[in-house]
């Protein structure tokens, strides 16, 4: 039989399909290309030109209103102008760059930065309101505060002249003296008035006005020069004085204005915001005006043409659906015949292997197709999936032989646990051992000397009772028996209180080690009872052993394994570190930081090989099996470290070994066995 692929007929009928999906797509995408570009020409061009050209328009004329109004004297118009220019920049770039009108556009953006940079440099950068305030206030204190004093004072002095003429009886001083003081004065009155008045002009852009005041001043010094021999009397000097001072304040006041305030810059600011007007803003409103009425009629021309897409879409859409449903109708009644009834039996076929059943025969298609060929692979998986049953039944089997084997390695690993346990307490009970051993060796020395001067202190009482009994006593031989005596007393009471001392300090660190109890100590003292613990192994030696540190340090924890740390430490310093070695030494040293404890126990001796300083805290790890080396020095000091006593613990090796341990103050709550 011919074979006759299912996914052929399907793809027959989707064939039909694209086409005439294809044949409306291209349709609508070429319709869609139409409004679209109609959409766009409105949206990203027509509109944003239109709008945008009437903003800037607005702007430039906003521009040209603040410039007025800054001649005004409103100079807040000043940021108000460059408020409006930051507005037309942003409309400008609001429209596209694109356009067909861009060289027009750019033209009108130059004209405008123009229009800006003459109002900078012309304008605002020469005229400025406030000074034109201060300077006419400037005027009007002066009048105020000098020139109105100085012509009372003036007309007072002419009056005085005037009637000293009337009074005296001598013509001589009347023609030397009297009428020139008159003349002077109603000189020295004209000038100053004229001063003001040239102060005045100034302000309303008199050029020359400046050059007469100085002059008029000259005039003024050169009368005053004139008039003081005149004036010898104490009053009328005091009088010129006054004169002098006000018409240095006046003088020294114009100056003050005019090195201030120009008044030609108002007239030239005025001058160049009229070109401004007349050359540059009238051109660049005529092109944004001209713009915008074009924009307007591109925006109403491509509106009609999308109403025209319009229709015809609809038209298009209305066709291409009704031929879409009757091939997909057609497809629906083809599929269901061909596949989905096969598929049916495909599923149940499935449903029926899954349930576990598998003598069943399957139902067969006369077809020569992709569902015969999955019915014959449904055939071949129901013969399989009876091996995978055998096979499971197998499985079951290995895994109860499996579980028996984890059971044999558990018990293995917990007779593996029981080991290191007896080990580590045969460690303790060496670290004891050591423990007795400094104890017998430090005590012996006072205890030696105890009995000897108890030797000594017993056959000189003997002898002297003796003597007692004898009568030769005499008073020199009492003072000398007195002496020794007390001495002797002496040196068996200090070492007496030597070796209770240092019973006292064995035995706490006895009962420490071997209780493991947690409690509060000081750092410092119980590093010192354990250094005296381990003094006799350096005794003979040229090793020393020094502990620096703070003697206030408090810790809330366990004295015991601490000892062992430092036992396991120094006894591997003493055993690997100085190995061949007649001196060196081993420091001690910790400080308080923050809330915990870093110590640092170090020794200068051999160090360790790079290879072997990260194996060196692994259990049974030691380079010295079977000559005095266990390997669970370090292990123990590690675990205690870090498990009991809740800290940290690293190693380097550089100029020999340091160890570092950082132990908190107070040790975090744990069971007391962790350790034991």
């Amino acid at each position: 039989m011919k074979r006759q692929s299912i996914s052929s007929r399907i793809n027959l009928i989707l064939g039909f399909i694209s086409i005439v999906i294809l044949i409306f797509s291209f349709t609508v995408i070429y319709l869609s290309s139409k409004i679209n570009t109609a959409t766009e020409q409105v949206a990203d061009y027509d509109l944003p030109e239109a709008l945008n050209s009437l903003a800037m328009l607005e702007e430039l004329g906003d521009m040209n209103s603040n410039l007025l109004e800054y001649l005004l004297g409103e100079e807040e118009e000043q940021q108000e102008y460059f408020n409006n220019y930051a507005e037309l920049v942003r409309f400008r770039n609001l429209i596209p760059k694109d356009i067909k009108e861009q060289n027009t556009l750019e033209r009108v953006v130059r004209l405008v930065e123009g229009h800006k940079q003459k109002a900078i440099s012309q304008v605002f950068e020469v005229y400025f309101p406030s000074k034109e305030r201060r300077a006419a206030k400037q005027i009007d204190d002066l009048l105020k505060n000098v020139g109105m004093p100085l012509e009372a004072l003036l007309d007072q002095m002419k009056e005085e002249e005037i009637s000293d003429v009337g009074s005296t009886n001598n013509p001589q001083d009347v023609i030397n003296d009297d009428l020139p003081g008159v003349r002077f004065y109603l000189e020295l009155t004209d000038e100053a008035g004229d001063m003001l008045a040239d102060l005045n002009r100034f302000v309303l852009a008199d050029a020359s006005a400046k050059r007469e005041f100085f002059a008029n001043a000259l005039q003024f010094e050169t009368y005053l020069a004139q008039l003081k021999p005149l004036e010898q009397k104490p009053q009328e000097i005091i009088h010129i004085n006054e004169i002098e001072r006000l018409f240095n304040e006046l003088k020294a006041g114009g100056t003050n204005i005019f090195e201030h305030y120009q008044t030609q810059n108002k007239i030239s600011a005025t001058k160049a915001i009229d070109d401004l007007e007349h050359q540059i803003f009238n051109e660049a409103e005529k092109i944004l005006d001209n713009l915008s009425g074009n924009a307007r009629k591109e925006a109403i021309k491509s509106m009609d043409d999308l109403s025209r897409i319009s229709s015809n879409i609809s038209l298009i859409l209305l066709v291409s659906t009704l031929l879409i449903i009757s091939l997909v109708v057609s497809m629906i009644v083809i599929t269901r015949r061909t596949i989905f009834n096969p598929l049916a039996e495909v599923t149940m076929t499935i449903e029926r292997l899954r349930r576990g059943e598998r003598d069943f025969e399957l139902t067969s298609f006369n077809r020569n197709d992709e569902l015969t060929d999955i019915l014959s692979n449904l055939q071949l998986f129901q013969t399989e999936l009876a091996e995978l049953d055998e096979l499971r039944s197998n499985e079951q089997k290995i895994q109860s032989e499996l579980l028996v084997e984890r059971d044999n390695a558990t018990q293995s690993f917990q007779q593996l646990q029981e080991t290191q346990t007896k080990l580590i307490a045969t460690e303790k009970m060496a670290s004891l051992g050591t423990l007795v051993a400094g104890v017998a060796h430090e005590v012996n020395t006072p205890l030696g000397v105890s009995v000897t001067m108890a030797s000594t202190l017993t056959s000189n009482l003997t002898d002297f009772l003796e003597e007692v009994k004898s009568g030769v006593l005499n008073r020199s031989k009492l003072e000398t028996f007195e002496v020794e005596s007390m001495r002797s007393l002496e040196l068996l009471e200090n070492s007496l209180q030597h070796a209770a001392q240092l019973i006292h300090s064995f035995k706490q660190v006895a009962v420490d080690q071997t209780s493991n109890k947690r409690r509060e100590f000081n750092l410092y003292e119980t590093l010192n009872e354990i250094a005296q613990t381990l003094h006799h192994k350096i005794k003979r030696t040229n090793i020393k052993y020094s502990i620096k540190g703070s003697k206030d340090i408090t810790l809330d924890s366990f004295p015991g394994p601490l000892g062992q740390v430092i036992t396991n430490l120094f006894n591997n310093a003493m055993l690997h570190g100085f190995e061949g070695k007649d001196s060196g030494e081993i420091q001690i040293r910790f400080d308080l930081i923050g809330n915990e404890v870093k110590l640092l126990f170090s020794d200068n001796g051999n160090g360790v090989e790079d290879k072997n300083i990260k194996k060196l805290f692994d259990p049974f790890f030691t380079t010295k099996l079977g000559r005095g080396g266990s390997g669970l020095g370090l292990n123990i000091v590690h675990s205690i470290v870090t498990n009991l006593m809740g800290g940290e613990i690293s190693v380097e090796s550089r100029i020999g070994t340091t160890f570092e341990l950082k132990l908190p103050l107070i040790t975090p709550q744990q069971k007391e066995n962790t350790y034991e």
